[in-house]
């Protein structure tokens, strides 16, 4: 079972993932590849990083102005670990949404084919989309006076500028009006040859100048913390991924959608 206090982190970081945004959508300079945004539980005892139960990191394409990102669903099977008992489970494929950034536009496909059937088309005023992705900015998180900079910290050779926000919030996990400290810490990426096209707080970022690439979030007191990172898979696609994008592309430029 997912820890009580790693549920109340979790419940509070889907909140915060709506502001998962491109930082400058119309550079020229973004190019192709993809990410992931993947979301781990840190034990600081044990140094390890493991993955959240039921949770399946999502990955989003991108190409130039348009992103192509997966969602998944949940399936049980009625077999059990041999090991542990518990039932068997398994994140599958649901759909495929293609996203217009400048025209604000998504199409919704039935797989990630050139040739796949779309399910359904839309516009939004703001891309709020889910808990994944706002390309255009929620408030940010960290743009007030309980943000405090911290000291750098370097990772796998990159170094990153640090800020450090404590706020005192409702433990809605044990359903009472306990109050408890919640720490979260923007890791900005100023100083590495990473793309700078996805942050995770998109004001802030403009604000520092740096993309926010990572963020902590944990109980004070509590030896393990939630981490949300911005992955980069890969700076180029596939013959098949070109394909995808060249059709899709094609499709939503002959099919706008209506207001």
């Amino acid at each position: 079972m997912i820890r009580p206090i790693l549920r109340f982190l979790l419940m509070i970081v889907v909140s915060c993932l709506a502001s998962c945004s491109t930082s400058k959508h119309n550079n020229k300079n973004i190019s192709s590849g993809k990410i992931c945004l993947a979301m781990k539980n840190y034990n600081n005892c044990t140094n390890t990083m493991d993955s959240i139960k039921y949770q399946k990191d999502p990955i989003i394409w991108y190409k130039d102005s348009c992103l192509i990102e997966e969602v998944f669903y949940l399936q049980y099977y009625d077999k059990v670990d041999s090991i542990t008992g518990e039932q068997l489970w398994k994140n599958l494929p649901y759909e495929f949404t293609f996203i217009d950034l400048p025209r604000r536009a998504f199409y919704v496909f039935s797989s990630f084919s050139d040739t796949a059937s779309l399910v359904r088309k839309y516009k939004q005023p703001d891309s709020l989309k889910g808990s994944i992705v706002n390309f255009w900015g929620l408030p940010s998180f960290f743009k007030d006076k309980d943000t405090k900079q911290i000291g750098d910290t370097i990772i796998q050779g990159f170094t990153y500028k640090r800020f450090k926000k404590i706020e005192s919030v409702e433990d809605r996990t044990n359903y009472s009006s306990k109050t408890i400290n919640s720490c979260t810490i923007a890791y900005l990426a100023c100083n590495n040859a990473l793309p700078q096209l996805f942050t995770l707080d998109k004001q802030f970022s403009e604000q520092q100048g740096c993309p926010v690439k990572r963020t902590d979030r944990f109980v004070v007191g509590e030896h393990y913390r939630l981490v949300t990172e911005i992955q980069y898979l890969s700076n180029k696609l596939t013959d098949e991924e070109e394909k995808v994008f060249k059709a899709w592309a094609k499709y939503a430029k002959g099919h706008p959608v209506e207001k």
